[in-house]
């Protein structure tokens, strides 16, 4: 039986000079065996466009240019012979509408450009990439523009202090997305988590033995040295953004849980405050 290869749905940015989403795309598939499907989303009203004569023409002509931009883009994925399909599509909301095509794909990673925000801009505004990082059921990894990968260090955060059965859940999801993306791309896999109090035993992805320390059983499990292992004392976003500042990963994973409501906006999630403080790519995992 052929192997399927790993599908990747890259959501491109007509108003962005720069692909980063598709150049991470193309570094992915040169490294393993992947096809690509690039996705654009275009609207324009009509009185942006005096020259046409009517909302179709203004409709078929964007996506026309549309369409021929971003075949220009996916000329380096010819010539590196990576299989690769497009769409473009014409809607006001592209964000509603790249979930519902990423879930009509079969896709296995989703990749998107990110930049940093403010952080009153985060919290006023529901920004696409918290949409994809709350909604998308299938891993996405943000890019940052400057981060080129240049480390070799992945560091997977879970979390070892809630109890619940989600966060047990997301970090067994967590550990297994994080260790085959390390062996996929040939990164040093590190494991993180930060705790307040203590460690809760009961969300721990093991069962814990006597005699033996969370770090090292943790490094026996994912096979890596227990210099890997990090675990630390203290709020969670300042550990994890000064262990990002110590290690200079290329890749941070994370889980996230989906917050509706002002209770959600105040509380915030780890991942979506630590997509702004990193230089790493960050794959988010729901």
């Amino acid at each position: 039986m052929t192997k399927r290869r790993t599908r990747l749905f890259v959501i491109t940015d007509p108003q962005a000079q720069q692909q980063t989403a598709l150049i991470k795309a193309l570094l992915l598939a040169r490294m393993a065996d992947c096809e690509v499907h690039a996705f654009a989303c275009v609207y324009r009203d009509l009185d942006e466009g005096g020259q046409y004569a009517s909302r179709q023409d203004l409709k078929h002509r964007t996506l026309v240019e549309a369409e021929q931009w971003l075949a220009e883009r996916l000329e380096a994925l010819d010539a590196a012979g990576v299989p690769h399909t497009s769409e473009v599509v014409w809607n006001s909301r592209w964000h509603e509408i790249a979930l519902r095509e990423i879930a009509k794909s079969n896709c296995d990673l989703v990749i998107k450009s990110s930049f940093h925000h403010g952080r009153a801009k985060r919290f006023f505004s529901k920004t696409s990439d918290y949409s994809l990082m709350r909604k998308c059921a299938c891993p996405v990894l943000f890019v940052h523009q400057e981060q080129d990968w240049k480390s070799n260090r992945l560091l997977a955060c879970i979390d070892l202090e809630s109890g619940d059965p989600q966060h047990a859940r997301l970090n067994k999801a967590i550990l297994s997305d994080a260790r085959a993306l390390a062996n996929f791309i040939g990164m040093e896999l590190h494991i993180a988590s930060a705790y307040e109090s203590e460690i809760n035993i009961n969300n721990l992805p093991f069962k814990q033995h006597a005699g033996h320390s969370t770090t090292e059983q943790l490094a026996e499990i994912y096979d890596v040295d227990t210099a890997r292992i990090h675990l630390r004392r203290g709020e969670t976003v300042a550990v994890l953004e000064a262990l990002c500042a110590e290690l200079d990963p290329s890749i941070v994973v994370m889980g996230t849980l989906a917050r509706t409501g002002i209770k959600g906006k105040l509380i915030g999630n780890t991942a979506e405050k630590l997509l702004d403080l990193t230089r790493a790519d960050v794959l988010t995992i729901n």
